[in-house]
């Protein structure tokens, strides 16, 4: 799937304020900020009604699975002084990076579903959800 929306500089206070929950990335993604030494900075969740993902996490989660709810007043352990601490390195996940208070429901939607399909490459997904697994010595037990 190609997307046609484009990638947003916007930092507006309301583009800012969406980093109250962590952004979704593509295991491309996940994989790039593992291997920038973030890994232990993600935390394992599963996507509504469809695969399980490795995404930034929560602060205070970092390192687990996600709560019920991954949104909270602290925000993303990757949110620092209301700017994304990724931004200027090129690391933002594709949903951070293409983030704007001005997009319709069609473009949300055409970003999750991008966001979605390829986690749902089980070749690609489960080659990163290991990889961070291992990086987090993840017990079995606390698994999905």
């Amino acid at each position: 799937m190609k997307l046609k929306v484009q990638i947003s500089e916007c930092d507006c206070e309301r583009c800012s304020s969406m980093c109250h929950a962590p952004c979704c990335g593509t295991p491309d993604d996940m994989e790039k900020l593992i291997e920038a030494g973030y890994g232990e900075r993600l935390m394992y969740d599963d996507w509504p009604g469809g695969p399980f993902i490795i995404k930034p996490a929560l602060k205070g989660y970092e390192g687990e699975g996600a709560p019920w709810g991954t949104f909270s007043m602290q925000g993303c352990t990757f949110w620092k002084n209301g700017k994304c601490e990724l931004h200027e390195s090129g690391l933002k996940p594709i949903q951070g990076k293409l983030a704007y208070h001005g997009h319709t429901e069609i473009e949300q939607n055409e970003i999750e579903e991008f966001i979605k399909e390829s986690w749902d490459d089980q070749k690609n997904a489960k080659k990163v959800i290991k990889q961070w697994k291992k990086l987090n010595n993840w017990n079995p037990v606390n698994d999905y």
